[in-house]
């Protein structure tokens, strides 16, 4: 890419980027709708796990939010990073690092998704299943590990918002290096 054109696209990159959130959603879409009457989950014959789910945020939003597992914004960063990257054919080691750890955490949060919607899938039918015979000791405490498995779930995305978040901001530090030495 010819150098102008370069500088231009990181000067592009860089505001959007910039405006990129950062928010600790904790996936709340996977989150199973509960009966306000009975606190039951909602069910809905659409849905593959069966139950009614809260459902995605507005695609506006998702498009800005980084540790979203159902957006687009990590691209723009990958598009920042290889830009800041394309001036020679050399592997400059921070950008190879930030590179991976972009991979890393993109993979990082699909699967968390996943894992997630299963473990909010699995409270649901425990408490579906404790409705529907007598309740016993045992199932309060495997509503409660239910629970806290979400729990521990939500508290990793946070980690891993954290974390491209501060990968965003060295990002955004390393096109202000770059266009400040260009000035």
């Amino acid at each position: 890419m010819e150098p102008h054109k370069r500088l231009h696209k990181l000067r592009c990159l860089r505001d959007e980027i910039a405006a990129m959130r950062v928010v600790k959603c904790r996936m709340s879409h996977e989150q199973v709708v509960m009966d306000d009457a009975s606190g039951l989950p909602k069910t809905c014959r659409f849905a593959q796990s069966g139950y009614r789910r809260i459902g995605l945020c507005a695609p506006e939003l998702r498009a800005k939010s980084l540790g979203c597992s159902h957006t687009s914004a990590r691209i723009t960063l990958q598009d920042a990073i290889s830009a800041l990257g394309s001036s020679n054919d050399e592997q400059v080691p921070s950008l190879v690092q930030m590179r991976d750890e972009l991979v890393w955490l993109d993979n990082a949060i699909h699967l968390l998704d996943h894992r997630k919607g299963e473990a909010e899938k699995q409270l649901a039918e425990i408490c579906e299943a404790s409705n529907q015979c007598v309740r016993y000791a045992d199932e309060e405490c495997t509503i409660k590990a239910a629970r806290e498995a979400i729990g521990d779930l939500e508290a990793l995305h946070d980690t891993y918002v954290e974390r491209i978040g501060n990968l965003r901001n060295r990002v955004v530090t390393e096109i202000d290096e770059l266009l400040g030495e260009r000035v």
